[in-house]
């Protein structure tokens, strides 16, 4: 299998949507790095992604949604819901799974990953009736943050490509937990808490990354 590679535009939003529903993985632009993503609610798919991967641990996937779609997979707080009301935005937020996201999206955690980082995740979320989920694409510790090597390392896995160009960070986003009292920072990314505290200003830092 050789993937199909298309330029990125809105009008491919149909396409995208017609392979996720028959159970393809996809290979999408991010502002942070490329994606691989699935249908959420195809556990036959979520296997095909998980054997992409190679995931050297246990570990859930990430949920790619925004604030109107969260509460259908999430249990969203205030918190939350001040962060997402910002998407799409380069931060992945730790997030308490609701009791119906299937197994093999949690993978047995309670918890699981939720980001939004570009726009055209964010218009494609709304359009689709699942939950779409995946992780980085990344091969062999190299992350893949535009067309070409995604087209180098998963051509023959995958079943299209969309090409976004450069990710305009070409890093992972900034992970931040919301499943405890106060929003809090637990790796940087993209962003810092001093671009965090204007749109959350109750976030923190842990002891161990207070200077």
């Amino acid at each position: 299998m050789n993937s199909q590679v298309i330029k990125l535009d809105r009008n491919i939003i149909p396409k995208i949507k017609s392979c996720l529903q028959a159970g393809e993985v996809v290979i999408l632009p991010t502002d942070t790095v490329y994606a691989l993503v699935v249908n959420g609610n195809d556990t036959q798919a979520i296997a095909k992604l998980n054997k992409i991967k190679a995931f050297a641990s246990p570990q859930p996937l990430a949920i790619f949604t925004r604030k109107e779609k969260a509460k259908e997979v999430v249990e969203v707080n205030q918190a939350a819901l001040q962060m997402m009301s910002h998407f799409p935005y380069p931060v992945t937020m730790i997030m308490t799974a609701k009791p119906t996201l299937s197994e093999a999206v949690t993978n047995g955690f309670k918890n699981v990953f939720v980001t939004c980082p570009g726009q055209f995740i964010y218009d494609l979320v709304i359009e689709v009736p699942f939950p779409i989920v995946g992780t980085s694409a990344s091969f062999a510790g190299v992350r893949v943050t535009d067309a070409d090597l995604a087209v180098k390392f998963f051509s023959d896995k995958v079943s299209l490509i969309a090409d976004g160009g450069k990710s305009k960070y070409g890093r992972s986003g900034t992970l931040i937990d919301f499943t405890v009292e106060v929003p809090t920072i637990m790796t940087y990314g993209t962003v810092s808490v001093d671009d965090l505290r204007p749109l959350i200003p109750q976030i923190i830092l842990p002891s161990h990354m207070m200077k």
